[in-house]
């Protein structure tokens, strides 16, 4: 996948600026909430806040961050052991949701799970820098392009200012009436498709 993310240009910039104003964005909001009980908070406009999904958000911008800044210098084996780690604080996360079904949203944390768990994938085929990338037995590209498009149909119907309010239940994020409030979402479902065509192209 290095070779595909460096020959991409400007879309990998893109992307990259993407990623870092999504980071931005969730840490600003991190910064800005204040406690209103039962776990949640609240922004300064009003709207409800889950801290642990931005903390999640940020964990993934960083990651998606580091594999295509450094793509040929990334350790594909510390990249996967951050996943792995994410994954399994994230299930922990989820399954402590579903147990004492908190007002804020399981679906929030089975979207981040789910995101964590198809990088995961992508990268299960990558050997170490220097070696030949694409190892027999690595992940089919099938399942990476329809992960792809579940992601891409996601942040189509994030996008889309009906039916993101129709999600405000699902997504806490989706209330806010301006695009700021959902980009870092945007982001993540838009970069994670991406990465996931270059890794079933790799």
């Amino acid at each position: 996948m290095a070779g595909f993310v460096q020959d991409s240009g400007m879309l990998r910039w893109l992307v990259v600026a993407g990623f870092v104003m999504a980071a931005v964005i969730v840490v600003g909001r991190l910064a800005a909430v204040r406690p209103v009980g039962g776990g949640e908070v609240l922004a300064g406009n009003g709207f409800r806040v889950d801290q642990e999904s931005d903390a999640a958000h940020l964990l993934m911008c960083l990651v998606m961050l580091a594999m295509l800044v450094f793509p040929a210098t990334a350790d594909p084996r510390a990249l996967r052991g951050v996943l792995t780690a994410m994954i399994v604080v994230y299930a922990a996360v989820l399954m402590g949701r579903i147990l004492r079904w908190r007002s804020v949203s399981v679906a929030t944390f089975a979207y981040h799970l789910l995101a964590a768990g198809a990088m995961l994938y992508a990268m299960s085929g990558h050997a170490e820098p220097g070696m030949r990338m694409h190892m027999a037995g690595g992940p089919a590209p099938a399942p990476m392009l329809a992960l792809a498009a579940l992601f891409t149909v996601d942040a189509v119907v994030m996008a889309v200012p009906a039916s993101r309010r129709a999600l405000w239940h699902v997504f806490p994020h989706a209330v806010g009436t301006g695009s700021k409030a959902v980009f870092p979402h945007l982001v993540m479902d838009l970069g994670t498709a991406y990465m996931l065509v270059l890794a079933a192209a790799g």
